[in-house]
């Protein structure tokens, strides 16, 4: 059935099922074209007529992964979906969701982030929205200034997105000033930066970053040598961003076979694979997001946030899923010594042996597994946890374990929580992921409870849940969800230890 919401801009037309009202690919900025692929967006205008909101937008340009499933791409990218529970009234908590996928792949419509149980199920209202990836959203232009390109490109996105929201939500029933951003992988390092962000400031109340962090972002010489990259393949630029799509996203996998320093490490932090990142020193993102939150930034925004027990298994033991070859088989010792090395140049051994000394009875691979979950998250949120030590909203920490059924070798990998999030444990993307069953959709809906929850007033409370204090310097208070959920202090501290003066 059709549904049609009058906005500022004109009419939108969506269409009921399943106790929802879904707007689907509501535009809110102009299409890109020609160089404005690499330049600030720019606000949508108003229609005449109707605006069909049937179907999805097509996805930001990126590399097609089977896994990912964001079907077609193209220049009409930028584009949000609003989900509202049916015959709603008032006025209700807003939640934005922010994708991930590497900065580089990814779309707001994946079948991960179906949001009708969670929209229909605790009477919130969800928007999630596309943003530019890759070369065009996080490239780095000034070395090229009659390109006249932008860095951050794909942060600006998010908050015109976040501006439109502020706008217009109020005409699906939502509420502008309750709007809570939440995301995961690169959607949580992207409100990561939101917090940090002085034109983001007032766009949203509350945050929620899952397996995000403050620290996957470039200085300025870093993100113009990798964007150089591109350059350089492209042969002339300019002809390059103004032809096709697939020549961009063809000439942008140079980008990739690069390795970049991330963040701001006396000591280099090597960064494989995800080298298009965001950048500190722009109007956007002026200095690195820890240090713009230990100053204060967003200090009256509460926060949630947390990782999966072990997120880099799902890349380690099983790259294919995400389009990044075959499985690999188990590392000898020179391999391993290798692996350690190239992620921690000149002080791996020690860190090596530290960990090993902790995993005395692991394999070479859960070692290795263990390490990186902690180097490319686990630490860096820990560390945005502590920069808030002495904000005056509360900073509430989770770890969440639950076994991958499509392969329980990868234990508690990387996106496992979505599907809890999201209500979907039932259909055919979560089942791959969770096994659904009865404990599988009883712990979604206490994840929903809590996450719904904080959305409306700043506290995560889950049905059954022990009480969840907030992360404070002394006791550390974490929330293990699981199947049965539990809190624990500092949990996993000897390994968090390793890290002092490091990450």
């Amino acid at each position: 059935m059709s549904i049609q919401v009058r906005t500022a801009l004109g009419v939108v037309a969506g269409v009921a099922r399943d106790g929802v009202e879904i707007f689907r690919g509501i535009p809110f900025a102009k299409p890109l074209s020609g160089l404005g692929r690499i330049r600030a967006p720019e606000p949508v205008q108003a229609w005449g007529g109707v605006l069909d909101a049937s179907q999805w937008a097509p996805a930001a340009p990126q590399e097609e992964i089977p896994l990912m499933g964001v079907g077609a791409t193209g220049d009409n990218c930028l584009a949000l979906n609003i989900w509202r529970p049916s015959g709603a009234s008032g006025r209700l908590p807003v939640m934005v969701w922010i994708h991930g996928g590497g900065f580089a792949t990814g779309a707001s419509h994946q079948a991960l982030y179906e949001a009708t149980a969670l929209a229909a199920e605790n009477q919130v209202i969800v928007v999630s929205i596309n943003y530019r990836l890759g070369i065009l959203g996080f490239g780095e232009w000034s070395a090229w200034p009659e390109l006249q390109g932008v860095s951050n490109a794909g942060l600006r996105d998010q908050i015109l997105a976040l501006q439109w929201v502020q706008s217009h939500i109020e005409a699906f029933g939502g509420d502008p000033a309750n709007v809570t951003v939440f995301g995961e992988s690169a959607g949580g390092m992207s409100i990561a930066c939101l917090l940090a962000s002085p034109p983001a400031r007032g766009l949203f109340h509350r945050a929620i970053l899952q397996s995000g962090s403050p620290d996957h972002v470039v200085v300025r010489a870093e993100a113009s040598r990798i964007t150089a990259r591109f350059v350089e393949v492209a042969g002339d630029a300019r002809a390059c961003l103004e032809g096709g799509l697939e020549g961009i996203v063809k000439a942008q996998r140079a980008c990739f076979a690069a390795t970049v320093n991330r963040g701001l490490h006396e000591q280099a932090i090597p960064q494989f694979g995800m080298t298009l990142l965001p950048v500190i020193g722009d109007d956007i993102l002026p200095e690195h997001p820890l240090d713009a939150l230990r100053a204060g930034a967003s200090a009256d925004i509460p926060v949630l946030l947390g990782t999966t027990m072990d997120e880099w298994t799902l890349f380690y033991l099983a790259p294919q899923a995400m389009g990044r070859g075959q499985p690999r088989q188990e590392p000898d010792a020179e391999r391993l010594a290798h692996e350690f090395e190239r992620t921690l140049p000149g002080r791996s051994a020690a860190m090596q042996a530290r960990y090993q000394a902790l995993m005395p009875d692991a394999a070479g691979s859960d070692v290795f597994c263990a390490y990186e979950t902690d180097r490319m998250f686990r630490i860096p949120t820990i560390r945005l946890a502590e920069a808030r030590f002495a904000a005056a909203a509360p900073t509430f920490h989770y770890l969440f374990d639950w076994p991958c059924a499509w392969n329980p070798r990868l234990g508690s990998c990387h996106v496992m929580e979505i599907p809890f999030v999201f209500g979907i444990t039932d259909r055919p993307t979560g089942q791959f992921f969770t096994g659904g069953g009865e404990q599988a959709a009883r712990l979604s809906r206490e994840m929903r409870a809590a996450w719904t929850s904080f959305a409306r007033c700043g506290r995560p409370t889950g049905p059954g849940w022990p009480e969840w204090p907030a992360y404070g310097e002394k006791e550390r208070a974490t929330l293990m969800i699981a199947a049965r959920t539990r809190r624990k202090d500092d949990p996993q501290a000897e390994r968090r230890r390793l890290w002092t003066g490091i990450l």
